[in-house]
């Protein structure tokens, strides 16, 4: 141990320099003795500094085109992914209900058959959809209300147009976008033409 010329308390010879400047800072003689003791090896402390940082070009480009092919991904994302022309679901299977209605429309004499995964989208399931192209629409909920077939040619994003006849459960009624859909219900829409 050492001992500090100005005070007499004992200092670790490597922490007297420090105690110089912390302690005896005004001090008269604490800059000629700093001068002597900075002088003398091993009174300081090295410090072992590594390598400086360097930032190169390539590593800016990098960071830069990671941070914006990141900002395109999401807002292609977004553009490509259609709105819902109605509230997504939770989940699949509806927490109030989930019911099935049969959709057969005809185009002249000639049935159409509808696409599968209408109303189902990476991001969204629509309360009315469809799995395969079976015609069978799931009419699922987690609102208490109905939904009628106006409703489901808005998902498909089709206009429901003017149908020569309408059929639900085998019963003539009048064509309109307003019939609800019911579970285990089967409606039949005839067209003159049906694009």
């Amino acid at each position: 141990m050492d001992r500090c010329p100005i005070c007499n308390v004992a200092v670790k010879p490597e922490n007297l320099v420090r105690h110089l400047n912390d302690i005896h800072p005004r001090h008269p003689d604490t800059p000629a003795l700093l001068e002597k003791l900075k002088e003398e090896p091993g009174r300081s402390p090295r410090r072992n500094a590594g390598p400086p940082l360097r930032i190169r070009r390539w590593q800016v480009l990098l960071v830069a085109t990671i941070i914006l092919g990141g900002v395109g991904a999401y807002y292609l994302v977004q553009v490509l992914t259609p709105t819902s022309s109605l509230p997504c679901l939770s989940g699949e299977g509806g927490r109030l209900y989930h019911w099935h209605t049969v959709l057969t429309i005809y185009s002249g004499a000639a049935q159409v058959q509808l696409p599968a995964n209408i109303g189902l989208t990476v991001f969204c399931i629509e309360p009315l959809h469809t799995h395969d192209t079976s015609g069978t629409i799931h009419v699922e909920s987690d609102l208490s209300r109905y939904y009628s077939i106006g409703d489901f040619f808005g998902v498909w994003r089709k206009s429901f147009g003017s149908p020569t006849q309408m059929l639900v459960n085998s019963t003539a009624v009048s064509p309109s976008p307003n019939v609800i859909l019911y579970d285990r219900e089967f409606i039949e829409l005839h067209y003159a033409s049906f694009a």
